[in-house]
């Protein structure tokens, strides 16, 4: 291919319209369709913490063919997006793209940066030869099935939600969309309710769901300290939202929730490999492979 036309440079330099453009042209023809309105991308950004400073854009002769958006939480990062235009892609396009992101990183002093891929994704050579080392495996869970047990439910304040969910991210490490900060801003933004489960007078296991009526098999975030309190959560999900076909992404495999609802005939809809690239100091540029 001709670089000389080629150039990267900072997402700043676009608007939301040609940048949301951008975004479906990338997952055209993607696994799982992913299609964005102008409204749907500014969502993206805002739950993601994207900064488009610190994103890219890869472009050919002044027109945009790749788009990499980067989250960014203190002194990490996260690709919140990375694509090539279909009818540019296999010409070098995403390595260059990928190379100029973790460029900005080491600029930026980013310490570690994640991602997910789908497991069948060819893109995950691209990644690991860029650095990316494949750290976990998670799942996109979904499943729909009656209450076994009586167990009752209850929303829960603001502070017990931060407790359960610094227990749970100890035992589990949530994923950058399942962070605090991301399940906030879906209470904040989106009318996300919670609901929680006790042993005594403890928090065990708690999710965080769309409101009633509005997309209401969607979980933000679930998460319980053991497998009996994932039990008595998904009993507490089904009990309020009977015949609610639920979704949970990011769940890392053999986790409390993951077991339990395997263990009652859950299904894994989408696998991913979750993968995390450390960065050194004056690190700035990935290393050949």
């Amino acid at each position: 291919m001709n670089k000389i036309g080629m150039a990267v440079a900072p997402a700043t330099g676009f608007t939301r319209g040609e940048l949301t453009a951008l975004w479906n042209q990338a997952y055209e023809g993607y696994f799982v369709p992913i299609s964005f309105d102008e409204q749907r991308f500014e969502r993206h950004l805002r739950r993601g913490e994207v900064d488009l400073a610190l994103s890219r854009v890869v472009a050919i002769d002044g027109v945009a063919r790749g788009i990499s958006l980067a989250g960014r939480r203190h002194g990490r990062a996260y690709l919140a997006g990375f694509g090539i235009a279909s009818a540019h892609r296999r010409q070098g396009l995403a390595r260059q793209l990928i190379e100029a992101q973790i460029r900005a990183f080491s600029a930026a002093r980013i310490g570690q940066a994640f991602l997910e891929v789908i497991e069948q994704n060819a893109a995950r050579v691209l990644y690991r030869q860029a650095g990316f080392e494949e750290a976990r495996t998670l799942d996109v869970l979904e499943w729909a099935f009656e209450a076994r047990a009586a167990g009752i439910g209850g929303a829960l304040d603001a502070a017990e939600l931060v407790a359960v969910h610094d227990t749970c991210s100890a035992l589990s490490r949530p994923t950058w969309r399942r962070e605090l900060p991301t399940v906030r801003d879906a209470l904040a933004h989106e009318g996300a309710v919670t609901l929680g489960v006790r042993r005594g007078t403890e928090v065990v296991g708690y999710a965080v769901m769309a409101p009633m009526g509005d997309a209401q098999g969607t979980l933000f975030d679930a998460a319980a300290v053991d497998e009996a309190a994932a039990h008595d959560l998904l009993d507490a999900l089904a009990i309020a939202r009977p015949g609610t076909r639920w979704r949970l992404v990011d769940e890392p495999a053999h986790s409390p929730i993951s077991n339990a609802a395997i263990a009652r005939g859950a299904t894994t809809v989408i696998r991913q490999i979750e993968m995390a690239l450390t960065l050194k100091p004056g690190n700035n540029a990935p290393s050949p492979t």
